[in-house]
């Protein structure tokens, strides 16, 4: 039996993602785990939207949050004090989603993940009879064939709860199903969504299966994604695809117009500053969609994505809050200045 609560409801909720939200245990191989880590594609997207939103638009951010009967008070009390319209559905019969991520070293390197539990996978049916139902933007972390039932469903539920509005729909595609057969259900889901955002090596591996791929490429990845535009134009596809290339930037590509942006934190100088990059390309999409949804331009959008990922580099799981006379800042620093030192440096080199 499902028990659901609302915290914080808004008229007017802006972003709203169907990822899950992970407990993880994080294992070193030289000093104790650490466990109850906040981690998940719908933890960190929903942090970068949040960021990106500031205290003034908090409430217009909404989040999901499936548990079980072990979910920790403290973390729902976290989420609870960023004062965003929170929808926590309970099922007291079910474990929370758990996972396990074994690090190769003790500074954050290579990895491996593994859920500990079944996941509790958000859908749309969650946000029935809730506010999220309404909100303008979806981030959706899903496969193909996912995606080709779940924006319809989506798009269902909306217009029997009276919503006519077509909201925006991010996706990031689940990784596994990142493969040379699955790129043709892909390219047929993209027609259902205005921005399609792969990370690199994801994209690379709808091409090819090999190791390969994992060489990064600025000619290679512009490649792929010419591929995937050429085919939307023949559909008359208007969306975008934001290729998130962790410390090599990203690049923003539409039918009008292709640009490769900066990392906030680049190779050399900023390094001390990068701790954990787990979740920071989530917290883009975040971030990304917040920016779009202010400025209605893509280029843009992924300025405000680039600068919220950079709050979630710099620690192990989600940053710290805090509010004080100059306002609210995330690891004592303020968003908007950020994006503006971005601006400056892109002023800089353009």
């Amino acid at each position: 039996m499902d028990e659901s609560s609302i915290r914080g409801s808004s008229d007017r909720v802006l972003f709203v993602s169907l990822g899950m939200v992970v407990l993880d245990e994080l294992r070193f191989p030289s000093s104790p785990p650490a466990k109850d880590v906040v981690g998940g594609s719908g933890a960190y997207s929903t942090l970068g939207a949040r960021i990106a939103a500031g205290s003034s638009g908090c409430r217009n951010i909404g989040c999901l949050v499936l548990a079980g009967n072990d979910f920790p008070q403290h973390v729902e009390e976290e989420l609870r004090n960023w004062d965003m319209t929170i929808v926590i559905r309970k099922d007291p019969d079910k474990l929370s989603t758990r996972g396990l991520l074994q690090y190769e070293d003790d500074a954050f390197g290579p990895k491996t993940f593994k859920y500990l539990t079944q996941p509790l996978k958000p859908t749309p049916e969650y946000l029935k009879s809730t506010p999220l139902l309404r909100s303008h933007a979806f981030h959706m972390l899903a496969k193909p064939e996912e995606m080709l039932v779940q924006v319809p469903e989506l798009f269902t539920l909306r217009l029997d709860g009276g919503v006519q509005d077509h909201p925006l729909i991010i996706w990031e595609p689940f990784p596994a199903s990142c493969r040379p057969e699955n790129l043709s259900a892909a390219l047929r889901a993209c027609e259902l969504v205005d921005v399609f955002s792969p990370n690199h090596l994801q994209l690379a591996a709808f091409f090819s299966s090999g190791c390969d791929s994992h060489a990064f490429s600025q000619d290679r990845i512009q490649e792929q994604t010419l591929t995937f535009l050429n085919t939307r134009r023949q559909a008359e596809w208007h969306g975008c695809v934001a290729v998130r290339a962790g410390e090599h930037g990203c690049f923003i590509a539409s039918n009008g117009s292709f640009r490769w942006l900066p990392p906030f934190y680049g190779p050399k100088e900023d390094l001390a500053k990068v701790k954990d990059p787990t979740g920071a390309g989530n917290a883009f999409l975040g971030g990304f969609s917040i920016g779009f949804i202010n400025t209605g331009e893509s280029l843009q959008a992924a300025k405000y994505g680039t600068v919220a990922a950079s709050f979630a580099l710099e620690q192990t799981s989600l940053p710290q809050r805090t509010v004080d006379a100059a306002g609210e800042k995330w690891n004592d620093s303020i968003f908007e200045e950020r994006l503006q030192e971005l601006n400056s440096r892109l002023q800089v080199t353009s």
